[in-house]
C-alpha cells in the first residue's frame, strides 16, 4: 500500500489525494451494486443531510453537549458548499450553525470539535481557507452560531492543513498540522487564548532522525503527556506512535512494521484504558493488508484483530476507537462485502460486528470518523460520509 500525503496546491477541488482515493473507491462500490443487509437492527438514521445550503458529507466525530445535542462539521454543504458546523438533536432537528465563506474564516473542516461547556463554545480545524489558505482554528458559539478565528497557519515554518481536532488544556489549546514544520512533515503546536501560537515538535522523516511524518490524528493528553500517531515515517516509513510532553519534549513510542503481523499507516488516534495500556487502529497492514485494532504497552506492540477484505467485519479503519462498557468500538470503511461496520473489540481481542452499513435510503454508507456516548450513557453516536436519503451522510445511532 502506497499512501501518499495530501498536496494542498494540487487538490483545487478541495479534495485531498488521500480522500479522493477513497471517496471513489465508495462510488465505484456504489455503482458495483455492492451492499450487504445489516447484521443487526440496532442501528438507525438520526439525520440524513441534504443540499447546500445544508451541511453534508460528514468525516467527523461528533461531540455531545449535557442536553444530548450532537455537534459536528462537514467537509462540504453550507450556503457555500465550502464546508459548515452543523447541531442535530438525538430526534434529528438539524441546522448549520456556521457556514465557511471561503474567506480569511478558513474551508473545508475534516475534523470534530471541542466543546466547552462553561461558554458554550465550540472549537475546531479547517484544512484550507485563512489568510495563507493552509488551514486554521477557529471557534463557533453554539448558540448564536457566531464564529471567529483563533489562528490562521502561513504554511511555513508554523505548519499547515490541520486534519485533526483539538485538545484543550484549561484555556490552551493542543493540535497538529498534516504539513509544515521546519522539514515539511507536519507539527506538533500549541496556541493561546489570545492566539500566539508555537511549534512543539517538526517531525523529520528523514534518516537518521525517522520520528514520524503527517500526523493526520488529533492528540490526547493522558497524565500530564500529549500523545498521538503519524501516518508514514518511523524506522520502516509506516507510521508511529508518539508522546510530547507540554514544553515540547518529545519521544518516539512505536514505529510500525506492516506485514501480517503488524498494522501499518494509523489515521485513527490512541486510547488509554484504565491500566495505561494504549489501544488503537491503523489503516493497512495485518493478515489482509486492511488494517488492525492494536494494543501498546511498554513498547510492545499486539495485533488484537485483523481486518478481512472478504469478510463482513469492514475494512480500513480511519477512527479512534472509545471505550464503552469495557469493551473497545470503532467504525470501519466499507470493503469487498460492505459498506462500513461499526465493531466491537474485546481486551482480549475477540471481535464481532454491531451494525452492517447498507447503504440505502434508511442506512449511511463509509463511516470516517469515530463514535461518542449520547447523553443518555446508553447510545453511540456517527456520521457516514454518503448514504442515507439524499446519499449526501448521515448521523446515525447504534444501541449496542
Amino acid at each position: 500500500m502506497d499512501l501518499q500525503p495530501p498536496d494542498p496546491a494540487a487538490a483545487t477541488s478541495g479534495l485531498t489525494a488521500i480522500r479522493t482515493c477513497a471517496f471513489l473507491a465508495v462510488l465505484l462500490s456504489l455503482l458495483a451494486g455492492i451492499t450487504s443487509p445489516a447484521l443487526a437492527t440496532t442501528e438507525s438514521v438520526v439525520h440524513s443531510f441534504g443540499n447546500p445550503p445544508d451541511a453534508y458529507g460528514p468525516r467527523c466525530n461528533l461531540v455531545a453537549d449535557a442536553a444530548g445535542n450532537l455537534y459536528g462539521t462537514t467537509f462540504s454543504g453550507g450556503v457555500n458548499n465550502l464546508g459548515a458546523v452543523f447541531v442535530t438533536t438525538p430526534a434529528g432537528a438539524e441546522h448549520v450553525l456556521y457556514s465557511f465563506t471561503s474567506g480569511t474564516d478558513g474551508t473545508h473542516p475534516i475534523a470534530g470539535l471541542v466543546y466547552d461547556k462553561k461558554t458554550g463554545n465550540l472549537y475546531g480545524t479547517t484544512v484550507f481557507g485563512g489568510t495563507a489558505n493552509s488551514g486554521t482554528v477557529f471557534v463557533v458559539n453554539a448558540t448564536t452560531g457566531a464564529e471567529s478565528v483563533l489562528y490562521s497557519f502561513k504554511g511555513g515554518l508554523d505548519g499547515a492543513n490541520p486534519y485533526s481536532a483539538l485538545v484543550r488544556s484549561g484555556t490552551t489549546i493542543f493540535g497538529t498540522t498534516m504539513n509544515g514544520g521546519q522539514f515539511g512533515y507536519g507539527t506538533v503546536f500549541v496556541l493561546t487564548a489570545k492566539g500566539k501560537e508555537t511549534v512543539l515538535h517538526s517531525f523529520n522523516s528523514a534518516f537518521p532522525t525517522l520520528d514520524g511524518s503527517y500526523p493526520y490524528a488529533g492528540l490526547v493528553l493522558y497524565k500530564g503527556l500529549l500523545y498521538g500517531t503519524t501516518t508514514l515515517g518511523g524506522a520502516s516509513n509506516l507510521g508511529t506512535v508518539f508522546s510530547i510532553s507540554k514544553a515540547g519534549s518529545y519521544a518516539l513510542l512505536y514505529s510500525f512494521k506492516g506485514g501480517t503481523l503488524d498494522g501499518q499507516s494509523p489515521f485513527g488516534g490512541v486510547l488509554f484504558d484504565k491500566a495505561g495500556i494504549i489501544y488503537g487502529t491503523t489503516f493497512g497492514g495485518g493478515t489482509d493488508n486492511a488494517g488492525v485494532v492494536y494494543s501498546l504497552s511498554g513498547g510492545a506492540d499486539v495485533v488484537l484483530h485483523s481486518f478481512l477484505r472478504n469478510s463482513a467485519d469492514g475494512i480500513n479503519p480511519y477512527s479512534t476507537l472509545i471505550l464503552f462498557k469495557k469493551n473497545f468500538y470503532g467504525t470501519a470503511t466499507g470493503g469487498n462485502s460492505t459498506g462500513g461496520t461499526v465493531f466491537k473489540v474485546t481486551p482480549s481481542g475477540v471481535e464481532s460486528t454491531t451494525h452492517t452499513f447498507s447503504g440505502g435510503a434508511t442506512d449511511g454508507f463509509n463511516p470516517y470518523g469515530a463514535l461518542v456516548v449520547g447523553a443518555d450513557k446508553k447510545t453511540l453516536y456517527g456520521t457516514t460520509v454518503i448514504g442515507g436519503s439524499s446519499n449526501l451522510g448521515t448521523v446515525f445511532k447504534v444501541v449496542p
